[in-house]
């Protein structure tokens, strides 16, 4: 299940080096999510697993295997949220698909799919961050910790 849940978030946090693409995109208060830079196929950059103490210590970082780079999360503009997941199981490399429905807040920068919320820490047309709370303690200091996820396009 964790999985899953980290293959939903993973339509999270994509970089570049472009310019220009930094603005924030304005609500339109119609319930669409066309007008975001949110809809399109994301692929995984980075995941870290982040302190719950202050949001911001690293506590690891993850590169995607090859395994793993052959995901890819898409926003669609009829809110469905489409993803192609894939992990190494047993030294096999399994794909795992889900279709659910989300919504993109850009004045509160939150992501809802299905009924799991994260955080947008950053959105441009080429770059996606999110923060999403888990029910993990990664570094055993009693707090529950956050994994974070950059896409790109």
């Amino acid at each position: 299940m964790k999985k899953l849940l980290v293959g939903i978030f993973a339509a999270g946090a994509i970089s570049s080096c472009s310019v220009g693409d930094d603005t924030l995109p304005m609500p339109d208060n119609s319930g669409n999510n066309n007008n975001t830079n949110i809809v399109g196929v994301w692929k995984i950059q980075t995941q870290y697993q982040i302190s719950g103490t202050n949001k911001e210590t690293v506590i690891t970082e993850k590169v995607p295997d090859d395994c793993k780079k052959q995901g890819t999360y898409e926003f669609k503009n009829d809110g469905k949220y489409y993803m192609a997941d894939y992990n190494n199981v047993d030294s096999v490399c399994k794909k795992t698909e889900a279709t659910t429905p989300y919504e993109y807040n850009p004045a509160h920068m939150k992501l809802t799919i299905g009924s799991n919320v994260a955080d947008v820490l950053e959105l441009s047309s080429s770059k996606l961050v999110i923060l999403v709370a888990t029910n993990e303690d990664y570094n055993g200091d009693g707090i529950k910790d956050y994994d974070k996820t950059v896409f790109y396009k």
